[in-house]
């Protein structure tokens, strides 16, 4: 029996009996106790290295922050403010700010509606604030000059720098992200957001935020080399790399790089939440073994955590022990040579099966996965560990390489077992089998809607030369659309009601029904809004129903063991919105929604049809009316005649007055200002004369409430809206108003008159008059008639 004697202990018991006093002493105990000294100490250096910088960084962007939260302080005193100039204040204050703080890229501010001085309404689109007038001013540097953001048409209150800082009322640190402030997106730079949330009383009002350029940290994260090979990385809360000794990976999330021991959340979430957190693995980058050492920082009372790392290879941190290493080896080179012997003799009892299991291995490199190529182990020990291993790759390929001709051959049922779950080629086999499972379904539900679509088309083509036939008798036309209905659809069952009109009232006639084969008698009459038939002409939509019991079909086959349809679709016959009709389908199963398509475009045709029908049979009646009054139109002619000659009399007057009419309306237009309003004071319509005296082009202020251009201040303003609300509760107003264009002052004489309909308040119309020379001629008369009576004092 063959006793097992692992390679190691072979090793041990022929090198180790030897070398034992000679390396003991020195190399085991000074030796591996000045590489760890020295390693312990490499490694406290680079943990306080990452503690130290963290800080610094905090510091350089805790006066981001500080600016964001002092503007806060200022901007919640907005109550001491005139309300007319907070706007432009706050305005200057920010530009102020951005101008002084040299390292800050943008200084911005959002307030919720109406929060700031309820003045949106005059302020919408205009730069600054938004298209709805809330205060949204955003100021970037461009070069040496401060210039204000334009207006954005986008979603309002929806990003997370607006509605995370709403949600949690805390200051906000966004995650790195590439901006560009008018340039495109070629001059874009990595920046964050620092983000306060304004709060005034418990109540939220905004958001200020400061955005900054993280440039400076990426370049201060280049000079931090407190090894020869290490460097200094920063990663935001979000999992963004900010700054890296590769510029590449700026920008990058964390797990792009690939760790094999830990996971990039594991590595965030423990960095973030301990104050010293530090791991060793392969670095993804380098590919050498690797100490990291991370220590977080936080921004003011933000929640959100970055984490200032350095990354020092393993070889570095032992590097100071090298030394000593060294002296050790001169001193084992002695010792060596006595052991060259026996080390020789155990090499050659190692290297040939490692040899023959090479050679294996470079064929299955090569695509050789051939059964011949086995290794048989001759020895109990790791050598023979790695011949079964080899001979486990070779099954296991053979058998992923079966599993691919299978998927090949279109066999995508054929079940693969995983060799482990670390087998990437076979899990990859296995989700492309199922991506070709997806991509086959796919296929098929694409051909079934396909189908359906086809066969929609292709019974409307059908119905269409249906449509054509027997259309000038009713009955005869419903009796032949309801059976073939039946036929193409293969339901049991089919009714046709048409809409009739009798001096009283109108209703929906039963005009045929098509059932198991063959037309059956009923006589129904169904009004608008009564049962599921007069519901759905009066909803104008289509009704389906499932699974109804089996007492609703009123028609059955007769035999007891026939099952009854239990499934009801019912669709208006609607053209433009007019309902001529409706189809009633019974069927054995749920009505698939290509099938109700087909229905309610079939209803379209067959109402179009049903009014042509009408039309002409209309058109047929009052053709022997016509006869019928043909007669006593000749008796009428004469009278006709008579009476023709004095209504052309009449007319040409009426043409006359309308003449007049026109020119006076046309003469008003080109020589009065006129101006309409909504009861809400928009402008509805407006001529050039008024538009052009308020300094406007006419297209410009139509939508526009009037009070933005007829008051100057809140008191203006308080006194406008009571005049309005005078006006609109039915009293025709006058009022003298003052205007100043261009440094000239213009007077109007405006009388507002409301304008009814059906008895109810439609609209203002506003005549202006202007009055600018009568008003300076009073004026005049006024200084002339002051200065005669000073004359007569004297």
């Amino acid at each position: 029996m063959k006793v097992r004697m692992k390679l190691y202990v072979k090793m041990l018991l022929l090198i180790l009996t030897t070398s034992f006093v000679i390396f003991g002493t020195s190399i085991l105990v000074i030796g591996l106790q000045i590489k760890k000294n020295a390693y312990n100490k490499s490694v406290e250096y680079a943990d306080l290295t990452a503690k130290v910088n963290a800080r610094q960084i905090k510091g350089e962007m805790q006066k981001y922050m500080s600016t964001a939260q002092g503007l806060n302080n200022f901007l919640l005193s907005f109550e001491s403010l005139d309300s007319a100039a907070r706007r432009a204040n706050f305005m200057n204050i920010l530009k102020y700010n951005l101008k002084k703080k040299t390292d800050i890229l943008s200084l911005w501010t959002i307030w919720e509606p109406n929060t700031i001085d309820n003045f949106d309404s005059l302020y919408i689109n205009v730069k600054g604030n938004t298209y709805i007038g809330n205060f949204s001013p955003t100021y970037y540097k461009e070069g040496d000059s401060i210039k204000l953001e334009g207006l954005s048409s986008g979603p309002l209150f929806q990003g997370n720098y607006y509605t995370t800082p709403k949600t949690n009322r805390k200051q906000t640190l966004l995650a790195p992200y590439y901006y560009s402030y008018g340039k495109g997106e070629a001059y874009a730079v990595l920046q964050t957001n620092m983000i306060v949330p304004l709060i005034y009383n418990g109540r939220f009002l905004g958001v200020i935020g400061a955005d900054a350029s993280l440039d400076s940290l990426q370049k201060y994260a280049e000079q931090i080399k407190p090894f020869d090979e290490s460097y200094a990385f920063l990663i935001a809360h979000d999992g963004s790399i900010v700054a890296h000794r590769s510029s590449k990976w700026v920008g990058q999330k964390l797990d792009t790089l690939k760790y094999s021991k830990v996971t990039s959340e594991e590595i965030l979430q423990n960095a973030q939440w301990n104050n010293n957190y530090s791991f060793t693995d392969v670095d993804p980058i380098t590919g050498q073994e690797t100490y990291f050492t991370m220590s977080p920082l936080t921004i003011g009372k933000a929640s959100e955590r970055w984490v200032f790392g350095i990354a020092v290879p393993i070889s570095e941190l032992n590097s100071v022990a090298k030394n000593s290493f060294i002296l050790s080896i001169i001193a084992g080179l002695v010792a060596l040579s006595v052991l060259s012997i026996f080390i020789y003799i155990i090499a050659r009892s190692i290297t040939r099966p490692v040899t023959n299991i090479t050679r294996v291995l470079e064929e299955i490199a090569k695509g050789n996965i051939e059964t011949s190529l086995k290794v048989k182990g001759k020895y109990n020990d790791e050598i023979n560990d790695m011949a079964q291993s080899v001979n486990k790759l070779i099954d296991g390929l053979n058998e992923t390489a079966g599993f691919a001709k299978q998927i090949g051959e279109g066999n995508l049922d054929r079940e693969h077992q995983l060799l482990s779950k670390n087998d990437f080629l076979g899990q990859s086999l296995v989700d492309m089998r199922e991506s070709l499972k997806e991509a086959r379904k796919f296929e098929e539900e694409k051909r079934e809607k396909d189908r359906k679509q086809a066969w929609v088309t292709q019974g409307l083509a059908q119905f269409g030369e249906i449509l054509r036939e027997d259309n000038d008798d009713m009955q005869k036309f419903s009796v032949n659309i309801a059976k073939n209905i039946c036929e193409y659809m293969e339901i049991p069952q089919c009714a046709i009601f048409i809409i009739e009109e009798d001096e009283n009232e109108s209703y929906f006639d039963l005009k045929a029904v098509h059932a198991f084969g063959s037309q059956k008698l009923i006589d129904k009459k169904v009004k608008e809004g009564e049962e599921l038939v007069g519901r759905a002409i009066s909803e104008k939509s289509t009704i389906h129903l499932t699974n109804t019991p089996d007492s609703f079909a009123t028609l059955t086959t007769g035999k007891t063991d026939d099952p009854a349809p239990n499934n009801l679709l019912i669709v208006p016959m609607l053209m433009n919105d007019e309902p001529f009709g409706l189809l009633e389908l019974m069927g054995y199963e749920p009505f698939e929604n290509h099938q109700i398509e087909f229905t309610e475009k079939l209803a379209e045709s067959i109402a179009a049809t049903v009014s042509s029908v009408k039309t002409n049979i209309r058109t047929a009646q009052l053709l022997k009316q016509s006869e019928q009054l043909k007669d006593e139109l000749s008796q009428q002619e004469e009278e006709m005649r008579q009476n023709l000659e004095e209504m052309q009399a009449t007319q040409e007057e009426a043409k006359k007055r309308e003449s007049e009419l026109s020119a006076i309306r046309n003469t008003l237009q080109n020589t009065t200002m006129m101006a309409e309003y909504d009861l809400d004071g928009r402008i509805i319509r407006i001529n050039e004369l008024m538009a052009n005296t308020y300094g406007h082009a006419a297209e410009h202020m139509i939508g526009k409430f009037q009070d933005a251009f007829v008051t100057q201040d809140d008191a203006s303003r308080r006194g406008f809206l009571k005049f309005w609300q005078e006006v609109i509760s039915g009293v025709t107003k006058k009022r003298i108003h003052e205007i100043t264009k261009r440094d000239q002052t213009i007077y109007l004489s405006e009388t507002y008159i409301p304008i009814f309909e059906d008895e109810e308040i439609d609209r203002v119309l506003n005549i202006a008059t202007d009055i600018t020379h009568k008003v300076k001629l009073d004026k005049e008369i006024t200084q002339l008639m002051n200065k005669v009576s000073e004359l007569k004092n004297n």
